[in-house]
């Protein structure tokens, strides 16, 4: 599905944004703009294009070359999800920019994310320019109970990143002494069991709030 796409990009003193957009002609154009951070709008171009794949591969260069800059992804924007579908690859990209924080707030190694999503690092270096996920049934499992433990995570303890780092790497003691990372890196099963240890304690901890509430 042709829709148009957005990408922005900073390090520590700049931005860079693109803007892939339909023109009034039936091709489109790849509008980019850049400049500091804390100063005046910068520079904007526009280069008209001929169908979207050009389009296509005229952003995945840019990734590329951002990336290599040491710029960080830090938003994509669509015009509309496909009502969900898990499938889709706009969802798919949605997913690979909250895995890309989650990553963050871990403080992963490459190896470590590559082992979390089963994967090799060079498919993991194209998910760190902001390509979508593949349409891959188990690598999609895999986001799917990284991004709930995240949510878990934050949802109980708040957005305390140093927090989030110590968790997965302390040993905790309902693990048998485990660390967490080593429980979700040992295998897929060993992933979807810590998502359902979490909801376990989760819901236990809602379940005392309420009776808290009620005394």
């Amino acid at each position: 599905m042709e829709q148009p796409l957005t990408f922005r990009w900073q390090n520590a003193e700049n931005y860079y944004t693109a803007m892939l957009t339909p023109d009034l002609f039936g091709g489109w154009t790849l509008v980019t703009a850049s400049g500091a951070r804390a100063g005046k709008a910068g520079r904007v171009q526009q280069k008209p294009l001929p169908n979207y794949e050009k389009g296509l591969d005229a952003i995945s260069q840019l990734r590329h070359r951002r990336r290599r800059e040491g710029y960080e992804l830090c938003g994509t924007g669509f015009a509309e999800f496909q009502r969900f579908d898990p499938h889709s690859v706009d969802l798919r990209s949605a997913e690979t920019l909250a895995l890309l924080r989650l990553f963050g707030a871990w403080q992963l190694s490459r190896e470590e994310q590559a082992t979390l999503l089963g994967i090799d690092a060079r498919s993991l270096d194209g998910y760190l320019d902001g390509r979508p996920l593949a349409d891959d049934t188990v690598l999609l499992s895999r986001v799917a109970n990284l991004l709930a433990i995240n949510k878990v995570l934050r949802l109980r303890y708040g957005e305390r990143p140093e927090f989030l780092h110590e968790w997965v790497r302390l040993p905790n003691v309902k693990l048998e002494g485990r660390r967490p990372l080593d429980v979700m890196m040992a295998s897929r099963e060993g992933l979807a069991a810590m998502r359902r240890h979490l909801d376990e304690e989760a819901g236990k901890f809602r379940g005392c709030g309420k009776l808290r509430s009620v005394s």
